[in-house]
Order: structure tokens, then C-alpha cells, then sequence
């Protein structure tokens, strides 16, 4: 099993390369037309995956160009209800994308924090933003087990596709109710399963980083635990599965022994992307 500094240190890697090469995640391949003739005509795979998981290609054109990386599993955004003046913090914010969005939602008076550890990605989106003129948006270097925000400042948390990643979700998600405003709320896009991953899939470092599921009922708990209430954790669209199946580790466990092949399709079978929402009390 991966402990949790290699843990860390191996999503760091893998988006420290994400955010230099544009190495996108796995993810579907669905057609992702251009919404004006002035858009390119032919979709790029970051473009394809994002509008396979939620996003319309009008929001995708009104971003900074590398501000999508392909790296979601749905549009948190879509799905948030923000409004004018609102504060947002983006967990995982990667190239910026949902930042951009949710700048757009709350407007001038409104303000945008996106945090992510990986030095690489937050320069990346700090140039973004200097490039797509958005003064409501910055972006700090820090993890999401340990916020570099004041207590109740925003309105709205937001996630997309990284909760999966953290060794410590409940403390996430204890940061998040930290971060969060009497009656402000969390909207996450995860991957969600409703069974728990083979063994020989956990403990494989490229799965690990990248496409791996909570169980449902473990995020149902964790954000219990966390103290939020008006919980919903809703599986959406079945996510596919070239990413496990792809997997160099996966496919030596395989060839080594063939009957865990049905056990690992079965399991990619009932990975879904989820929307995942709670309220802190008021």
C-alpha cells in the first residue's frame, strides 16, 4: 500500500508534468464541436474530455487558452448556484478553469481563491489569469489538508476530480467547513464507485494519481464527520475505463493472473463521475 508522503509526492508529480506538457488525464473521447466560426476548428483532447463531463464549449472558449487541462471528471461550477458577490474557493484548482467560471458567476464584487500545492500549476494559473484579465481571482500555493485561508470567508467550495486524490479526505473536508461561511455549502465533481477498488488497483501508484473512486457510503460519512448537513451524493455519467485498464501495473497483475481481469472490469464497471453537495449549518 502507498503511504501518504508518496502519496502526495506522486500526484505532485503527475501534475507538476500536467501543468509543463499539457499531459492530460484520461478520460472519454466524445466529439466536442466549436460553438462559433472563430473557434478552432477541430477540439483538442483536454477540450473533448471537459465537454464529456459537463462543460459547453461556449464556457470552454471564454477561458485562457491552458486554463483547461482535461483534468475534470464534471463542471462544479455548473452545479454551484453561484451568485454576484459571492466567495469561492476552488480546492485542486489546477490550470484555473473553474476559477475562470466562477469569476464570471460572481462578478466584480465577487472573489475567487483557488489552492493547489503543485508550484508548477499555480504559476500556470496565475499566468492565466494575467492573460484573461481577471482581477477578482488569485491563486495560492498550499494543500488542501491545510487551507491558506482565513476562517469563514467564503460562500461556496468548490472541487473537481481531486478529493479522490487526498490521503486524508475527512480533513479536507474539516478544512472546507473551516474555510466556510454559517450556511455557505460545498458542490464537488469526483469520481464515485459504489464498491471499493481491488487491492491490486489501490496499491498501484499511476491508478492512485489518477482515476480512482470513493466509495459513496465513505463520502456520505465524511462529510458527516465533518459536521455538514443536507448531504447528496449522486452517481452521474459511468466514466470509462481505459485509464485502470491501461495501467502498466494493472496490466502485469492480469497477465500474471488472468481470472482478476473480470474482478477489475466489474469494478471500472461502477466508476461514475459524482456530484457531491452539503451545507455547513447555520
Amino acid at each position: 500500500m502507498i503511504d501518504t508522503t508518496e502519496r502526495r509526492a506522486a500526484v505532485r508529480e503527475r501534475y507538476a508534468r500536467a501543468a509543463l506538457n499539457d499531459d492530460n488525464c484520461c478520460g472519454p473521447a466524445t466529439s466536442c464541436e466549436p460553438s462559433s466560426p472563430e473557434s478552432p476548428a477541430t477540439a483538442t483532447a483536454a477540450e473533448r474530455i471537459s465537454c464529456a463531463v459537463g462543460y459547453d464549449r461556449e464556457e470552454i472558449d471564454r477561458i485562457p487558452d491552458g486554463a483547461n487541462l482535461g483534468l475534470g471528471c464534471g463542471n462544479p461550477v455548473a452545479l454551484a448556484s453561484l451568485t454576484t458577490g459571492e466567495t469561492v474557493i476552488d480546492l485542486g484548482a489546477g490550470g484555473g478553469i473553474d476559477c475562470f467560471l466562477a469569476a464570471e458567476r460572481v462578478g466584480p464584487a465577487g472573489r475567487v481563491i483557488g489552492v493547489d500545492m503543485t508550484p508548477e500549476m499555480v504559476e500556470r494559473a496565475r499566468a492565466n489569469a494575467r492573460k484573461g484579465g481577471f482581477a477578482n481571482v488569485e491563486f495560492r500555493l498550499g494543500e488542501i489538508e491545510a487551507l491558506p485561508v482565513a476562517d469563514g470567508i467564503a460562500d461556496a467550495v468548490i472541487s473537481n476530480c481531486v478529493l479522490n486524490l487526498s490521503s486524508d479526505r475527512r480533513r479536507v473536508l474539516a478544512e472546507a467547513m473551516r474555510a466556510l461561511r454559517p450556511g455557505g455549502r460545498v458542490m464537488i465533481s469526483d469520481l464515485v464507485s459504489d464498491r471499493p477498488p481491488p487491492d491490486f488497483v489501490q496499491s498501484s501508484r499511476e491508478s492512485l494519481v489518477g482515476c480512482l473512486p470513493v466509495r459513496i457510503a465513505d463520502y456520505e460519512a465524511d462529510l458527516a464527520a465533518a459536521g455538514f448537513t443536507d448531504i447528496m451524493v449522486e452517481k452521474r455519467e459511468r466514466y470509462p475505463a481505459e485509464h485502470i485498464l491501461a495501467d502498466p501495473q494493472v496490466q502485469a497483475v492480469i497477465r500474471r493472473n488472468p481470472p482478476r481481469e473480470t474482478e477489475l472490469r466489474t469494478f471500472v464497471q461502477s466508476i461514475h463521475g459524482g456530484m457531491i453537495r452539503a451545507a455547513k449549518p447555520r
